[in-house]
This record gives structure tokens, sequence and C-alpha cells, in this order.
């Protein structure tokens, strides 16, 4: 359950960043897929690192510390500027899901990448980023 009273909408479990990223995105291209992000090793905590202007993402699991590119943020990676993510209560471990919208055609439009502290529950969307190809099944594995 998502508590919106405050000046951020507090999510207490990982299922609560599907609800806000369907809400975050009714506005613009409205997401109709979401994949929740796990790690080889079954843990579901990761840092993240992004770059809002190139669309490039990469979690960092904080159980085995393995690195993972986001979708197709790898080939945007050299570019891209990393910087950390971090809660504005000063964590930077966040349960993380991506959220697809979908063109007329069925393809993968864009990505909308939400976050929920682990310490504290706040839930967000750091980073997004249009697709302009095809096809564009893959990415759903790719979170």
């Amino acid at each position: 359950m998502i508590d919106r009273t405050g000046k951020w909408w507090i999510g207490t479990e990982a299922a609560d960043v599907e609800e806000y990223l369907r809400g975050y995105t009714e506005g613009g291209y409205p997401a109709d897929h979401f994949e929740a992000a796990r790690c080889a090793c079954s843990a579901a905590v990761f840092r993240l690192d992004a770059d809002r202007d190139e669309g490039c993402a990469r979690r960092t699991c904080t159980s085995c510390e393995s690195e993972h590119f986001i979708c197709d943020s790898a080939n945007y990676s050299e570019a891209a500027h990393l910087e950390p993510i971090e809660c504005p209560c000063g964590n930077n471990a966040f349960d993380l899901a991506a959220a697809f919208s979908h063109g007329s055609d069925g393809s993968v439009r864009w990505i909308s990448v939400g976050v929920r502290c682990a310490a504290c529950g706040v839930l967000g969307c750091p980073v997004e980023w249009k697709i302009d190809y095809a096809p564009t099944e893959h990415l759903y594995q790719q979170v």
C-alpha cells in the first residue's frame, strides 16, 4: 500500500514500485508492462547508477555485487556519465522495476525505471528513455 499524504509517495513493499510507475507514466507514455529486477543470485535489492540525459542505467546487487546494465543501457554506456542515485534519506539501496510503454505496433517505445528505497520506502523514477527501434521483446528479460 502506498502512502500518498506526504512530500513523497512511500511504499511498504517492492510491489509498490509497479503501482507507482503506473501512476507516474499515465500522463505521458502510459506503461502497460512491468518487470521487477532480480539478480542471478536471487537477491532483489540494488544500488543504481544512471545518466538521465543518455538514458542509461546500471544496477549493482547489494548481496553479490554483480553489475548489470538495465535493458539496452549497455549500448549507451560509453557515452554515459553514470552517477549514483540516492534517496532523499541518503540511502542508496533500492527495490527496482522497469515500466514499458508500447507504441501502436506493439513495440516498446519508452522505458521508465522505478525505485523504492529499502530504508524508508520513498518511491521514484530516477531515469527513463525512449526506444526507437524494433523488435523490442528482448528488453523485458534485461531488467
